[in-house]
Parts: structure tokens; sequence; C-alpha cells
């Protein structure tokens, strides 16, 4: 018998055994093809989604669970105000205190004096040391010597585009705002100017009329946080 004619028979058994081993059943690709479809299908209808460069985009229902809510960003009178703290040393009259402030506030105190406590003195020794100025002031009543007093001094006003307390984003990378992009939100960085406790300036990173979050905004950043960090989905 021609050994030849025995091989033939057993190539087509050997084809198919490896066949089976290294791949799938039809029933089961099939089965693959369909589960793919409905995943593609499932993330088209979710309720959030969030792409590079472009930001979230939520549906109306987690929008309003969110509790999101936007404004037009506006010109606007911004009045600088400084919230300090100030240790009493000595009881006077009249009693003084000081407090230590980056140099940029002093710099603006001493241009703009307030009117809610008088400075006697800017010490500028410390500020190689710790970036840092102290600044003496005459304050009222009869605080005693050792006690920590709050002082909330108000400059001078300035125009320019600001948007409420509530939009802004501070986080360990920076400063941002939510801003209505499209169908989308997304986190821009900002530079923060006057704050005068209602609204901030924004001196850099918006214009008047762009459209950013006023209210949700931390349940925003945690929404991005798990897209991004947390293993959400993300495209």
């Amino acid at each position: 018998m021609n050994r030849a004619h025995l091989l033939r028979p057993a190539i087509p058994i050997l084809v198919g055994l490896a066949l089976a081993g290294c791949g799938k059943p039809a029933s089961t690709a099939g089965h693959e093809g369909h589960d793919h479809s409905a995943h593609a299908h499932a993330e088209d209808e979710s309720p959030v989604k969030f792409k590079e460069g472009s930001g979230l985009q939520l549906s109306a229902e987690t929008s309003s669970a969110l509790g999101l809510k936007t404004g037009e960003v506006e010109e606007r009178a911004v009045r600088h105000t400084y919230d300090l703290t100030a240790s009493v040393f000595d009881a006077g009259p009249p009693a003084r205190a000081s407090s230590l402030v980056p140099s940029e506030i002093a710099d603006d105190l001493e241009r703009h004096p307030p009117a809610e406590a008088k400075i006697l003195a800017i010490h500028r020794e410390l500020s190689s040391a710790v970036t840092q100025v102290e600044i003496v002031f005459a304050v009222a009543g009869n605080p005693s010597v050792g006690s920590t007093i709050n002082l909330t001094l108000r400059g001078p006003a300035s125009t320019g585009t600001a948007v409420p307390r509530s939009a802004l984003l501070r986080t360990a990378t920076g400063t941002f705002v939510y801003v209505v992009n499209g169908a989308n939100l997304l986190r821009t960085p900002v530079k923060p100017g006057a704050n005068d406790g209602e609204y901030i300036e924004i001196l850099d990173g918006l214009y008047a009329g762009d459209v950013v979050a006023t209210a949700g905004v931390e349940q925003l950043w945690l929404t991005e946080l798990r897209l991004t960090k947390g293993g959400g989905h993300s495209h």
C-alpha cells in the first residue's frame, strides 16, 4: 500500500484539532459579538462620559442629581477682601497686634490702607526667609496680650472678569472652573484675583460671556476623578 495514501486522511483531522484548541467554538464567537454590541450600546447610553480635551458629558438626570447649576461669566467690580489672623502683643492703648501675610497682600495694603485697622508698621526683614511680611496693626477694644484676633480688611475695588465663589475649584494641582463646552463641561485652569467673599476676580483663563458651573463643582471633580483614576469608563 502507498505510504502517502495512508498519511493523507490524517491531515484534516490534525488541522481540525488545532483549530479547536487555538480558537473558540463558532457559537461562542457569535455570543461574544452580541455582547460587544450590547456593551457599546450601553456605553452610548451611559449617564456620564469623559473625553480628554472635551470634558464631562452628563445626562439631564445626572446633572440634576449632582445639583449642577451654570451661570454666565460677567464683568463686575470686585473689592479686595483679606481675612487675617493677628496676635496681640501690646495691650495699649491702643492695642497692637501683628500678622504675617504674603508680600503681595502687604504691598496692596500699603498702597491702599484699610479703614478697618490702622497700619502702624510693615516689617519686610522676614520676607527673604519665609516669603511673608509682618504687619503691625492698631486695633480697637481691649484685647489681652497673647490673644488672637481676626481682622477683615477691605482694599480697593477692581473691575474685571468675575465668577461666583462657588464656581472655583481649588486642588493640589491648581485652581479651576468647569466651562460649558458644547454638550460637555471642561475643567479649565484659571488665575484668581480679588475676592470679596461672594465673587472672585479671574485674571486669566476666562472671558466675559463664557458659561461655567456655579454649583455642584466638587461633585463634578469627584466624578471626573472616578472616571479617570478610579476605573470608570473614559472615552
